[in-house]
């Protein structure tokens, strides 16, 4: 089964465009789609309940007060376990879904800047053997436009900066958050770290989490992304001062051996 997690913050304007899109991109695939609600202020939750009333394969996780982007994905990914625990229990599933296709999660941005005509290509990378696949915009054949000099610089910089501290075999892009993880992948996350797999509030939650779940992959890849930032509605959420500190963080803790499964990552 296909998992596709989207944590949203006031992105009513935007969500109804990427579902339809996601939902097109999926029609090959059984898929579930989880959105997270976090603590909007505009009409996102809306939106989430009236695709969720029409189509039985979106699912709706409200968060009443804003949390963060570590928080939603949190909560997306210990739904998705729990709803694929369920599944897998019952009785008339068995046999149903072809058992040699991995169950896998796909996170993404919910503001519609990431094609997700990636979604396949991330699909069958996992089927083909890789643990975790990166949407990345620094390999070839990847692409951004759209983007401040300033969100360019610290995209650039994090990457830099985390294959110097804290280097991961195939991993070029760090910070982008649209990727495919093996479920099994998570699931060993959320039994070492407990069901809050990222304790970052801010956008270093994404380097966070990779840096806590690569250990158990055997494979890390990366697939070409083209962002395109000047399709989003409304103003980025990222504060790049509080990304920059997180990422200063997340090395500190790394360098006193906090996450001893790190270790992999320094080799």
């Amino acid at each position: 089964m296909l998992y596709i997690v989207l944590p949203a913050y006031n992105e009513a304007a935007a969500l109804p465009a990427l579902l339809e899109d996601v939902e097109q991109n999926c029609m090959p695939f059984p898929h579930q789609i989880v959105v997270i609600n976090d603590g909007s202020t505009d009409r996102t939750w809306d939106v989430v309940q009236s695709y969720a009333q029409t189509h039985n394969n979106i699912h709706g996780v409200n968060h009443v007060q804003n949390q963060g982007l570590g928080a939603a994905l949190n909560s997306g990914f210990q739904y998705v376990l729990n709803l694929n625990e369920k599944q897998d229990n019952r009785p008339e599933s068995s046999g149903q879904l072809n058992q040699e296709v991995p169950d896998m999660v796909i996170t993404m941005d919910a503001d519609n800047t990431q094609p997700a005509d990636r979604i396949p290509l991330l699909y069958d990378q996992i089927c083909s053997g890789a643990d975790i696949v990166i949407a990345s915009r620094y390999v070839q054949g990847g692409e951004q436009h759209g983007l401040s000099l300033g969100r360019r610089g610290l995209s650039w910089g994090a990457g830099k900066f985390m294959h110097f501290f804290a280097p991961i075999q195939g991993v070029r892009d760090y910070s982008c958050g649209f990727r495919a993880y093996r479920l099994s992948i998570l699931a060993e996350g959320a039994r070492l770290y407990g069901p809050d797999i990222i304790k970052s509030r801010n956008f270093s939650g994404m380097v966070e989490l990779l840096l806590k779940v690569a250990p158990f992959a055997e494979r890390v890849t990366e697939v070409p992304l083209k962002l395109h930032y000047e399709l989003k509605k409304g103003a980025s959420k990222m504060r790049i001062g509080a990304t920059i500190w997180g990422y200063v963080q997340l090395i500190y803790q790394i360098k006193r051996n906090k996450w001893s499964t790190v270790e992999w990552a320094e080799e």
